[in-house]
C-alpha cells in the first residue's frame, strides 16, 4: 500500500540496470515504486495493486507488453489505468498499436533522461 500522498508508480522493465535507474529516480522525486522484470509478474502487479500509473516496456520477457495491455484492459480496475510505455521500439506500426491499447504516451528510452521521463508521469497522475 502506498503511504499516505505519494503516488504508486509501477515500473516494468527487464533491463536491471535501467529499472534500478528508474526505481532510485522516481523514489527520490517522492513516488511509492513497485517494479516488475517480466510481463507476467508485471501483469499480477497492476490487477492487484492500488497504483497511480504503469511504466511499461514492450518487450519484455514471458508476456509482451502488448500481451500484458491487453491483459489489462480486460480488467475493471487495468481498464482506466494510466500506462505510459517507454521502450525502444521506434517503428510506426508498433507504435501505432501500443496507442491503440489507451496508453497515454509512447516514450522511446533514448530520447528521454530519467527526469523527463518523471515530468511526463506527473502530468497524468
Amino acid at each position: 500500500m502506498a503511504e499516505e500522498g505519494k503516488k504508486k508508480v509501477l515500473i516494468i522493465e527487464d533491463d536491471p540496470f535501467l529499472l534500478k535507474i528508474y526505481q532510485e529516480k522516481f523514489t527520490g522525486e517522492g513516488f511509492d515504486v513497485v517494479t516488475a522484470e517480466d510481463g507476467v509478474e508485471g501483469l499480477r502487479l497492476a490487477k492487484e495493486g492500488n497504483l497511480n500509473i504503469v511504466i511499461l516496456d514492450i518487450l519484455i520477457p514471458k508476456l509482451s507488453g502488448v500481451d500484458l495491455l491487453l491483459k489489462l484492459r480486460e480488467d475493471d480496475k487495468g481498464k482506466t489505468l494510466p500506462v505510459i510505455a517507454l521502450t525502444n521500439l521506434t517503428q510506426p506500426e508498433e507504435q501505432q498499436k501500443v496507442m491503440t491499447l489507451g496508453v497515454k504516451e509512447y516514450l522511446v528510452k533514448s530520447d528521454y533522461t530519467p527526469n523527463q521521463v518523471v515530468e511526463k508521469i506527473r502530468k497524468y497522475i
